[in-house]
């Protein structure tokens, strides 16, 4: 390889690390995982599933994903940079993307996560679990929403409970009247 050849190789490179640190400050939710085993055929699929919840999936080398993660708490876990490495990395909900790597990674056995960023803070693989365990972030809403709506619920309930037992009460009246006269 002549030296301009080299030069250009290692400006390619880098702007390969570029990018990547792009996506790494652009993400919410960034997960490395090992992709051993997987056909291209699955890849793709995932690929398309990753899409529709505003993330992307990168196949890279070690050494340019370690170069990336340089200044982030990843850069200090040597062993996340060892054999095949892919990087989701999730651009809006951070529980989607790793409910989508959760269901991909079922039904195989070798594929695992390794680690990740969440919201910049490390996550190990434990943690990027708990979160795919997660309900979406629409479910939580939702939640969120009747919670803060059950007091007001029961009190409207409470207030038409007094008219409506006044109206048995009249109504209790009214039949033992009939019945007497």
């Amino acid at each position: 390889m002549s030296v301009a050849e080299e030069r250009k190789a290692i400006q390619k490179k880098k702007k390969i690390v570029e990018e990547l640190r792009e996506r790494i400050d652009k993400s919410n939710i960034m997960v490395v995982f090992d992709f051993k085993g997987v056909d291209a055929n699955s890849m793709a699929e995932f690929r398309k599933l990753l899409r529709r919840e505003n993330a992307e999936i990168r196949v890279v080398k070690n050494t340019i994903l370690y170069r990336a993660c340089n200044g982030t708490p990843l850069y200090d876990k040597i062993d996340i940079f060892k054999g095949p490495s892919a990087v989701i990395f999730g651009y809006e909900d951070i529980v989607a993307p790793a409910k989508t790597l959760k269901e991909f990674l079922k039904d195989r056995g070798e594929v695992k996560v390794k680690a990740g960023l969440v919201e910049g803070a490390y996550a190990p693989a434990e943690q990027i679990e708990a979160l795919a365990s997660l309900p979406s972030r629409e479910v939580l809403l939702a939640q969120l929403l009747a919670t803060m709506q059950a007091p007001i619920t029961n009190f409207v309930r409470t207030l038409n409970a007094v008219p409506q037992k006044a109206v048995m009460v009249l109504n209790a009246i009214k039949e033992e009247k009939e019945k007497q006269g």
